[in-house]
């Protein structure tokens, strides 16, 4: 079992190592910061959305501080006027605003916690990611540059001969005796 369990993982090894040599490593490193930037711009609609839903609750929040007030006025024209019966309406109605308001304003406190962390979270992998892509393409223009060394020293011997060779030097002759005998000049 020990044998067959070690032939396995070397199998698997050998797979992996195979895989790795196929996979083009700058290639891979891109999709990677594609996929970090994708997950970035998530996180940075999720802040916002947070900022927008903080907006709303606020916007209710204020709403309800003018409706407490309001009530607030007709409950003293209540009282004023000793009508019992609206006065206890009205403190009714100013209670539940204000339930709803404390209600609102721990939703408030509740989403600017998670914006905050989320903020600072994003920050955080922004960094990180800005840092991942400058080394990135470090990598790649490095990798580039090892391509193109590798490629002028393959080819770095002229294509053509700069000395003939000793049938062209014989051709050559042959061609210039024969003008000669023609009477041309070569």
């Amino acid at each position: 079992m020990g044998i067959m369990t070690r032939m396995l993982r070397l199998c698997k090894a050998d797979v992996h190592g195979v895989m790795d040599q196929l996979e083009d490593k700058g290639l891979l490193l891109k999709q990677y910061l594609r996929e970090m930037e994708t997950s970035l711009g998530h996180k940075e609609r999720q802040v916002n959305a947070l900022a927008q839903r903080i907006g709303r609750l606020t916007g209710q929040l204020t709403r309800h501080a003018q409706e407490m007030d309001k009530l607030e006025r007709d409950l003293l024209l209540a009282l004023e006027k000793e009508k019992d019966d609206i006065a206890r309406m009205l403190i009714r109605r100013r209670r539940a605003l204000e339930t709803a308001s404390s209600h609102l304003t721990a939703q408030v406190e509740t989403a600017a916690k998670e914006k905050t962390q989320l903020a600072e979270t994003l920050a955080h992998q922004r960094l990180q990611y800005d840092t991942l892509r400058a080394k990135a393409e470090v990598y790649c223009s490095q990798a580039a540059d090892r391509l193109f060394e590798t490629a002028s020293r393959s080819n770095s011997g002229p294509i053509y001969s700069i000395e003939p060779g000793d049938e062209e030097i014989e051709l050559e002759l042959l061609a210039r005796k024969e003008a000669l005998q023609k009477g041309e000049t070569p």
